[in-house]
């Protein structure tokens, strides 16, 4: 199978597989971390790659760079990105939106911290697929795709822009595991374009984005650093508020700003997804995975997952022995 995909050093070759015209790679990382990378590409010069990767200890990864712009969603996990041997890395945070361009031929070094679960979407499209099959232009196109199709980069250029509640529920979408699905690249296709959209209809500043929103991040990423780590405890807006020294509806007005979700919502999205590592992990009953991730009762629990992921905890947990 011939795959145009920059794949990622470090990396062994799991399965390969075609859906119609779609074809696909995934990918399971070599040493100590966990999970997979997975590549879809849909037609020449426009492809998709799914990270669900838990990074145990600290690593790092090398991607060649060909003729691309590269539109990347953060969902979970921060990570360093730059060129190899440069001494400045730029950081890549979770619930953002970031866009590289490089020169062809050039490599991306991206670094990862230990005990970081990472979950991310990446488009790629070739200068080509955007004019020629897409009918695009320079004067159609504004923000970092703009500059892309006028001409090769000359310089590695990363932005940073924050996430938004569409791009995060379409990237869920494209993160999640339809097994058996005979229709799989008919569907990661159709959102791979609605994701797309959303950043090239999106408005841009003349600059890049501003620094005012960049504080406002900064001052909001302890809460969500202390929500991860506390996915347990009954999370109240109160309680959050004070400790971070915010108002309740000046925290609840910035959240949703910064990370595209309410604070609410991504509290129940992270508990879900902390639920799921959980049973792949195996080690915990049922039971006892709820009352790790915040539920009182296992009902409760079974609901929400079956609503998350279409479903019961129990039915995933079948599923994932029978793949094994």
């Amino acid at each position: 199978m011939d795959m145009p995909f920059s794949l990622p050093s470090a990396h062994a070759l799991e399965s390969a597989r075609s859906w119609g015209r779609t074809q696909g790679l995934t990918l399971t990382p070599i040493g100590r971390a966990q999970g997979r990378r997975e590549f879809l590409c849909f037609r020449p010069g426009f492809y998709v790659a799914l990270g669900h990767v838990n990074h145990v200890e600290p690593s790092r990864e090398v991607y060649r760079s060909g003729d691309f712009i590269k539109l990347h969603f953060r969902l979970e996990g921060e990570s360093f990105v730059g060129q190899p041997g440069a001494v400045a890395a730029q950081t890549v945070s979770a619930m953002s939106v970031s866009t590289l361009l490089q020169p062809p031929g050039l490599a991306k070094e991206e670094c990862f911290a230990g005990e970081v679960k990472e979950r991310s979407v990446t488009l790629c499209c070739s200068r080509s697929f955007l004019m020629d099959e897409l009918g695009l232009s320079g004067e159609t196109l504004r923000g970092p795709f703009g500059t892309f199709v006028r001409g090769a980069p000359q310089q590695f250029e990363l932005a940073r822009f924050p996430i938004d509640a569409a791009q995060y529920d379409i990237a869920l979408a494209l993160l999640g595991e339809p097994q058996g699905d005979a229709f799989r690249g008919i569907y990661a296709e159709s959102k791979a374009f609605a994701l797309l959209h959303t950043f090239l209809t999106r408005r841009f500043d003349d600059a890049a984005p501003d620094t005012a929103g960049a504080r406002t991040r900064e001052r909001l990423m302890p809460v969500k650093r202390y929500i991860d780590a506390n996915l347990h405890e009954a999370l109240e807006m109160r309680n959050l508020a004070k400790r971070f020294g915010f108002s309740e509806s000046h925290l609840a007005r910035r959240f949703r700003e910064v990370f595209g979700v309410p604070l609410f919502e991504y509290v129940g999205n992270a508990r879900l997804t902390r639920a799921r590592g959980l049973i792949e992990d195996g080690r915990l009953s049922i039971a006892q995975i709820a009352l790790e991730v915040g539920y009182g009762h296992a009902a409760n629990f079974s609901t929400a997952f079956k609503r998350q992921f279409g479903m019961t905890p129990q039915g995933a947990r079948r599923g994932m022995r029978q793949a094994h």
